[in-house]
């Protein structure tokens, strides 16, 4: 197994994947980390985990600003039975992976709730019952997302990328550890 140190904000962005799949914020195939080597029809969502910082010194937990980039395309064809969808699934994507990442526990003032299941949800990646996604992701036993922070939410700058009319930004930040906090 890889160091338990090896690139938090790697180890973030799949844990935060991860968790989108699993909420049904869209599929492995079109919710991919900023570092993946997939190709991805829009609409997609691509989670950036930008620059990370020492939480307390020596303690290995970092807070990292998390950019939750969602792009889209319009309908090209304006003879089509609904020349609106691509908007209205572009909006409903959104819509829908801000909710998962805005889940709150009973007490509703924090959102633990959704740190938690960030955490299973990458745990879950080292025991997957694909033999490569579990050896590619090995590293994610430890991986503990302390606290999850909402940061804004803007316009993208990518529109201008071949085939995206549209993007959107949730800006979040995550303390994270590397390894397991019991």
């Amino acid at each position: 197994m890889a160091s338990p140190y090896n690139s938090i904000r790697g180890k973030a962005n799949r844990a935060i994947c991860a968790y989108l799949i699993s909420q049904e914020c869209g599929t492995a195939a079109d919710v991919l980390p900023a570092n993946s080597g997939k190709d991805a029809n829009y609409p997609n969502t691509v989670v950036r985990s930008a620059l990370a910082k020492p939480e307390q010194r020596f303690t290995g937990n970092s807070r990292i600003q998390i950019q939750i980039r969602i792009k889209g395309s319009a309908a090209k064809d304006p003879t089509a039975a609904n020349p609106e969808q691509a908007r209205v699934n572009f909006d409903t994507r959104i819509a829908k992976t801000k909710d998962a990442l805005m889940m709150a526990d009973d007490n509703g003032f924090d959102l633990s709730y959704t740190a938690q299941q960030i955490t299973i949800a990458g745990n879950a990646l080292a025991t997957s019952a694909d033999a490569t996604t579990a050896a590619n992701n090995a590293d994610m036993a430890d991986f503990t997302c302390l606290q999850w922070i909402e940061a804004g939410e803007g316009d993208g700058d990518e529109t201008d990328s071949e085939g995206c009319d549209w993007e959107e930004v949730l800006l979040f930040e995550c303390v994270a550890c590397p390894s397991a906090i019991s």
